[in-house]
């Protein structure tokens, strides 16, 4: 049996990967517009995160859980257009990067590596010819691939696999103002090798996030827009004994961005989380994102 102590080195690793595995499927303003018919995009991300503050139900237990994250992401998607005003958008993404820990996070370590291969295919379709308002849904398979080594409390990859269903409405009100709506349920398989020596079992309930977005289009190169999200469950299990470290997070985000020509996107943004209920509250979010559209 797991030592008091154990169980919340646990807990705190396992809140840290869930947070890792919802930015890494975070949707960033406009993901969800329509993109041209035929067109190869690839995307480069760079993804910042730090925070201090440890959470334990709702309160906080320290000050001292220093926990810094910096990950690239390579994504690559084509557009088909497989009926009028509907397209289908299949896409992988290969997170990589690393987790550094301090302060009494320290005995987690500080791994890095591969993160764990997320295929995905989003159906668009086009509600009206006078906005171009769109509705779409995403199914995401995360596979198993990460780096992960199950003597080790904190992993890069999850050794498990995920499911995700995305779905999401985009309101142009007019040609400058527009509105993002994005909604998602995540399951999950158990990790049958987590910890223990590879004999510990992971088992997690499903966890929900929700993210709306107002952007304002300045002018056709440049867009501004800001939002808020949020996650709750997602409680997980090990060897059967619950964490009791369910997701109840609130977090901000604003972000620029710019076409410095019509087949290329730089978009910048910033965010924070306002309220943790278990883990540690991400002070500084940071994402820098490259956009190139192929014809």
């Amino acid at each position: 049996m797991k030592s008091r102590f154990g169980l919340s080195l646990i807990s705190a690793a396992l809140s840290t990967c869930m947070s890792f595995s919802a930015e890494a499927l975070e949707a960033n303003p406009g993901d969800y517009e329509k993109f041209p018919s035929g067109a190869t995009i690839g995307l480069l991300y760079y993804q910042h995160g730090r925070g201090d503050e440890a959470y334990a139900r709702g309160a906080k237990t320290t000050s001292d859980a220093k926990l810094e994250t910096n990950v690239g992401i390579i994504r690559l998607l084509h557009v088909y257009e497989i009926a009028p005003g509907v397209t289908v958008d299949p896409q992988f993404l290969l997170p990589v990067g690393a987790i550094s820990t301090g302060g009494v996070l320290s005995p987690l370590g500080s791994p890095g590596g591969v993160g764990d291969l997320i295929m995905a295919t989003a159906f668009k379709f086009k509600l009206n010819t006078e906005f171009n308002d769109v509705f779409a849904i995403t199914p995401y398979l995360i596979a198993p691939t990460g780096t992960y080594d199950e003597n080790k409390a904190l992993n890069f990859g999850t050794n498990r696999w995920q499911g995700v269903i995305q779905a999401a409405y985009v309101k142009h009100f007019n040609p400058v103002w527009s509105l993002d709506l994005i909604g998602d349920v995540a399951f999950y398989s158990d990790n049958t090798r987590y910890n223990l020596g590879g004999i510990g079992r992971l088992s997690q309930d499903p966890q929900f996030e929700l993210q709306a977005y107002l952007r304002y289009k300045i002018n056709p190169a440049l867009e501004v827009g800001g939002g808020l999200g949020g996650k709750i469950g997602g409680n997980q299990s090990f060897e059967q004994t619950s964490l009791r470290n369910s997701q109840a997070t609130q977090y901000g985000r604003l972000a620029v961005a710019y076409f410095p020509e019509p087949t290329l996107q730089i978009q910048a943004m910033i965010g924070q989380d306002f309220i943790v209920e278990n883990g540690t509250k991400q002070s500084t979010f940071l994402q820098l994102r490259i956009a190139k559209i192929f014809p």
